[in-house]
């Protein structure tokens, strides 16, 4: 037998799957199935025009390979050009078929038609932040195509990818356009569902710019021990260069870190969700033969000075000692570093056997690798190895329920449903204090809709740990989901009273309160994160939102700069000007366009709001016409690249306004009005031309539609560009609403 040929090379990968699947499959199989069809169709053959080779269908998914990033990008956008007229001549009563496309460029490992390495996670993980007709591509596919890309694209920073240490910067294209919408999903991402009870759309195409730029998480935690929070790094793998023990440093991370997070007063936290605490702890695994070596050492991230290390020596059948004496060693020194009192965390209830642990680490492995039906497969048959070797392994039992519930999300059938939570039930018989078990089966029935067995569940685990705040706050994003904002807001502030230093308590309560208008009281809620963790740029950002809610912006333009001097962006700078532009300080937004546009240099956005700048400040008519005459440039391209995008038309018009050709302005938004009818930007735009034109009826409809699309009157009258609508004239629009 001839073994496969191995290649490392160089490849563009890219994942898609299908909007609303697992949802329709559920609902109409044999419609699911024809969509499906119709799917890979359109699909392969855009691949196969580009020289794209198919790695493997998952479930509704495909996975690909390219040679070169220009060619995936071509591939991606025609395949979402194509979707768009298909849905067109498609029955409207039949649900769209909408896809979402991941790309990735780096290294791999091919054999026998298979992909291997991190390049395949990374792909694999971008695929699901881009929005339905969109695509999320990495910095490295970026830079190969950023010259010539026709379709407008919007940098997301580095958001964190599940189980990927690396930072990537990502940008998102949509061939169809990117609208206010697309800008206010990114904003709004990783909120809990209907955080906001209402929205100002056009204020999207003013704020949510930042929508990358906010991280539901903190960008890092400065030196200081207000709270004690400590960052634990993967354990490197000092093995071989095959790699075939990765999973054993991953096993040996999760138990430290499982471990350490009983520590009392002291908050654990992973490296790969991008938060910097003041103490790191780093470390190493190294197993030759029978004999493990586990090196680490404990930095204080100020001064990067190391407070302390060591190596414990062993073999294998050691393992479980090793870990505990590892475990308490670190926590003596975290006792002393923080002036705690000595606390040493209980042993997890893993196995006596270390067979079966070896094939749960593998299995934990697999399951944290790019979710496809080979890797899930892989994942149930090393946790059911590992139940063969110890059948009361509690860990390994959630691991299948974990394993069948990413089945279920693959491929919508629901038998796998039902094996993820009799699997989860049997790990709660075994180890009722297994407290990611319960929320693992109370985020099946929540996401299933069933709503009052998630409350049983989490009420249960409650009743076991009941300070454990993890729990507290799924079970209040429970009771937020039925729309039962008494318990979920008793939930909230108990978790605050009961560990008053974790910043997860205050930032889910934060939401919760922007989300019902309680503007003043999320503030003070963002106040107390930046006490404990003072350079955080998601904090300021919410609180310059909810300065923005109060109609308060110069105090917004302020936290927005801020937020914008620790994580500098095209979207914060703007975000800042347009703050300052409100407010009418046109030299200091037409600064912080100009910061923008230095990232961006062809945003066409960026260039219209500098021009509404130059265009209120003495002496710069010149400066402005430029940046109009360059709207006008990016934005012709724009509208060729993709005349099915309302987006390009609306800043043309504007522009062609500037200049006083209305004629233009106003056959530009008749097309755009037969792209997308009576959207708030059309009106907005329709309306500014109305005012140019001195058309008082044109100005009361357009201005009624805004207002009637929710749009306050408060910030009709704070726009600079609106300020007619202030005369007498006009005042009966207001007093009707």
């Amino acid at each position: 037998m001839v073994a496969d040929h191995t290649q490392h090379c160089e490849q563009t990968l890219m994942f898609t799957d299908i909007v609303g699947y697992s949802r329709l499959m559920g609902c109409n199989e044999s419609l699911a199935v024809d969509m499906l069809g119709d799917y890979r169709r359109i699909l392969l053959a855009h691949i196969q025009a580009q020289g794209g080779v198919l790695v493997e269908f998952v479930g509704d998914a495909i996975f690909a390979r390219f040679n070169s990033a220009a060619a995936a990008v071509a591939a991606a956008i025609a395949i979402q050009q194509e979707l768009l007229v298909f849905n067109e001549a498609r029955d409207k009563k039949l649900p769209r078929l909408q896809t979402r496309i991941g790309l990735h460029k780096g290294e791999v490992m091919l054999r026998g038609g298979a992909v291997f390495g991190d390049s395949v996670n990374i792909a694999a993980r971008l695929e699901p932040l881009a929005v339905p007709d969109g695509i999320c591509i990495s910095h490295s596919v970026y830079e190969d195509i950023r010259l010539s890309l026709s379709s407008p694209a919007k940098r997301l920073g580095t958001p964190s990818l599940k189980n990927i240490e690396q930072r990537v910067r990502v940008y998102f294209i949509k061939p169809a356009g990117i609208g206010w919408r697309d800008h206010l999903h990114y904003f709004l991402r990783g909120l809990n569902e209907n955080i906001f009870a209402y929205r100002y759309p056009l204020v999207a195409m003013l704020f949510a710019l930042i929508a990358a730029g906010i991280y539901f998480i903190p960008r890092w935690l400065v030196p200081g021990y207000s709270a004690n929070y400590v960052e634990i790094a993967d354990f490197q793998n000092l093995m071989d260069k095959k790699g075939e023990a990765d999973y054993f440093s991953a096993g040996i991370t999760e138990a430290v870190r499982s471990q350490l997070a009983d520590l009392r007063d002291v908050y654990i936290v992973d490296a790969k969700e991008g938060i910097h605490a003041p103490l790191r702890l780093e470390g190493s695994v190294q197993r030759l033969g029978d004999n493990i070596r586990i090196s680490y050492r404990l930095l204080r991230r100020k001064g990067n000075v190391q407070i302390v290390g060591g190596k414990l020596d062993g073999t294998y059948q050691d393992i479980f000692i090793l870990q505990d004496r590892l475990v308490g060693e670190i926590a003596r020194f975290l006792a002393d570093e923080f002036s705690l009192q000595n606390f040493r965390p209980a042993p997890l209830k893993l196995t006596n056997d270390v067979t079966a642990y070896d094939f749960y680490m593998q299995g934990v492995d697999y399951l944290n690798a790019s979710i496809t039906h080979a890797s899930i497969d892989e994942a149930v048959k090393r946790f059911s190895t590992a139940l063969v070797h110890d059948s009361h392994f509690p860990l390994a039992m959630r691991g299948l329920c974990e394993s069948y519930w990413r089945k279920y999300e693959l491929v919508g059938d629901w038998v796998w449903l039902d094996f993820a939570e009799k699997h989860c039930i049997e790990a709660l018989s075994l180890d009722d204090q297994l407290v990611d078990a319960y929320m693992s089966l109370a985020a099946i029935y929540r996401d299933t809709g069933r709503h009052q067995q998630a409350i049983d569940y989490l009420e249960n685990g409650l009743s076991i740990k009941k300070d454990n705040i993890s729990v507290m706050l799924v079970l209040a994003s429970v009771y937020s989901d039925m729309n039962d904002i008494g318990n979920a807001e008793k939930i909230y502030v108990l978790s605050i009273q009961k560990d008053p230093k974790n910043w997860k308590a205050y930032e889910h309560y934060a939401y919760f309160l922007t989300g019902r208008g309680r503007y003043d009281e999320a503030i003070k809620l963002y106040e107390k994160i930046i006490d404990f963790v003072p350079d955080n740029s998601f904090a300021l950002n919410n609180i310059a939102i909810n300065y923005f809610y109060k109609m308060d912006f110069k105090r917004a333009a302020a936290f927005f700069e801020k937020a914008s001097n620790i994580d500098p962006s095209g979207y914060s700078y703007a975000n800042t000007g347009n703050m300052y532009y409100t407010l009418g300080a046109f030299d200091k937004a037409a600064e912080m366009y100009s910061e923008a546009l230095q990232l961006e240099p062809d945003n066409y956005q960026y260039l219209a709001y500098l021009g509404d700048a130059y265009k209120h400040i003495s002496g710069k008519n010149k400066q402005a016409s430029e940046c109009f005459e360059r709207v006008i440039k990016y934005a012709a391209v724009d509208r060729q690249n993709n005349p099915r995008s309302a987006r390009s038309y609306y800043y043309l018009a504007r522009a062609y306004t500037y200049f006083g050709n209305l004629a233009k302005a106003n056959e530009l938004m008749d097309i755009a009005d037969g792209l997308e009818p009576n959207s708030t930007e059309a009106n907005y735009t329709h309306l500014r031309i109305a005012l140019t034109e001195l058309d008082d009826e044109r100005i009361k409809m357009y201005a009624t539609k805004l207002l009637d699309a929710e749009y306050s009157y408060e910030l009709l009258l704070a726009d600079p560009d609106l300020s007619l609508l202030k005369e007498e004239k006009f005042r009966d629009i207001f007093f009707n609403h």
